[in-house]
């Protein structure tokens, strides 16, 4: 909701990450607990959140052929599109094997961020 807003009605974004909507919607425990604590002011997500901050958050590469199960790995592993920074893969050959079905949709946010940037400045 909040890329939404970003998007529409504050245009301070260009486009939502959608990248990080897929980990949310199949996100680990302290993804998920961070993510609702900060939404949510609530002892409970304080006492859970302590639990989970150890386990590593996970992230999705965007490969769908990627070798690991379900595409999760650590995310600060993850590598994100240098053109678009819409695509995150675990590897560079993740990467290099998704690049034939990622290059439409990467020069389409490649567009739409250059358009966006020229019109903030």
């Amino acid at each position: 909701f909040e890329m939404y807003v970003e998007v529409d009605l504050l245009n301070t974004r260009a486009f939502p990450s959608w990248a990080k909507i897929n980990e949310l919607y199949s996100a680990d425990m302290h993804t998920l607990v961070s993510f609702l604590k900060k939404r949510i002011h609530c002892s409970c997500l304080d006492k859970k959140y302590k639990e989970v901050k150890s386990i590593p958050k996970l992230g999705l590469c965007c490969n769908t052929g990627c070798p690991l199960p379900c595409g999760k790995t650590e995310r600060s592993l993850t590598m994100c599109c240098s053109r678009c920074r819409a695509a995150n893969y675990c590897s560079r050959e993740c990467q290099v094997a998704a690049w034939q079905g990622h290059k439409g949709e990467c020069a389409f946010y490649a567009d739409l961020k250059a358009k966006f940037e020229s019109e903030q400045e």
